[in-house]
């Protein structure tokens, strides 16, 4: 499951920034912020896509004792 927003003309290079987000209580509350101007610094122009990737399957047995679930946001520029 993904989902893409597109900024400007969206993604106009090959460059790309990952982070991952965690929230608590199955996603109820956000425990970390991805703020995708930090990812992409004075553009204009980029795709944000955020899914859940195969690391975050892995980490949701060991996440979920703690009602804790994770995502992947990406910045393509």
């Amino acid at each position: 499951m993904s989902h893409t927003h597109v900024v400007g003309l969206g993604a106009t290079g090959s460059g790309e920034v990952a982070a991952r987000q965690y929230y608590w209580l199955f996603g109820t509350f956000q425990i970390n912020a991805v703020e995708t101007q930090h990812l992409a610094p004075d553009l204009t122009s980029y795709t944000i896509e955020t899914s859940y990737s195969f690391v975050d399957l892995l980490l949701a047995p060991l996440l979920l004792p703690f009602t804790a679930t994770s995502r992947t946001v990406v910045v393509r520029t």
